[in-house]
């Protein structure tokens, strides 16, 4: 029985993403690392003023392969971390201006248990090596262990993704994500 079980949507990514996004609406021993641990740390952890639990997600494959026997299946490889783009307004952006974001780390902000959909906000990431990090580099994949001080930020775009989409679902520890400035309302 793991985090988000008790939705029962079919889809274990999606169970877990939407009891984050409860969680953190209300803002109110597993491993050290997993999303059961972030939750509670959520929930009133030792910092109560934690606001998010960056997640990452790892992608179904739709790539078909041939096995064996010669027949063809889709699916099998799971593994390859998602990273998404998005766009808003630039504060100047009376011009038609646009600030993008790319990243691979993740803020849930809602998910509809019904369709398995999510509204994601793209959260940029200094600390890990570069300034700024949006995702692992291939290099760190063996690096075991490494120590480093993350900083999140809030960027403000989101996407929606459809959650049956992806095998799994990495959760880092709750961490206060703080907000980018807003750009200008335009009127």
């Amino acid at each position: 029985m793991g985090c988000g079980s008790h939705l029962n949507t079919g889809s274990c990514v999606c169970d877990i993403l939407a009891e984050i996004a409860d969680a953190q609406q209300d803002n109110t021993q597993d491993c050290l690392g997993s999303c059961s641990e972030s939750v509670r740390e959520l929930m009133g952890g030792s910092a109560p003023n934690y606001n998010t639990v960056p997640v990452q997600l790892i992608c179904n494959s739709a790539n078909p392969r041939t096995v064996g026997d010669g027949d063809v299946y889709f699916g099998g490889f799971c593994g390859t971390v998602f990273i998404a783009q998005g766009f808003k307004r630039a504060a100047n952006g009376n011009n038609g201006q646009l600030e993008a974001a790319t990243s691979s780390f993740f803020r849930v902000s809602a998910v509809d248990t019904e369709t398995c959909c999510a509204e994601l906000e793209l959260l940029c990431v200094t600390g890990l090596g570069d300034t700024p990090r949006y995702g692992p580099r291939v290099s760190d994949l063996n690096d075991c262990l490494e120590t480093v001080t993350p900083l999140y930020q809030r960027t403000g775009i989101c996407i929606t993704v459809d959650l049956r989409c992806f095998c799994g679902v990495s959760c880092l520890p709750a961490v206060n994500a703080s907000t980018c400035p807003q750009a200008p309302a335009l009127g």
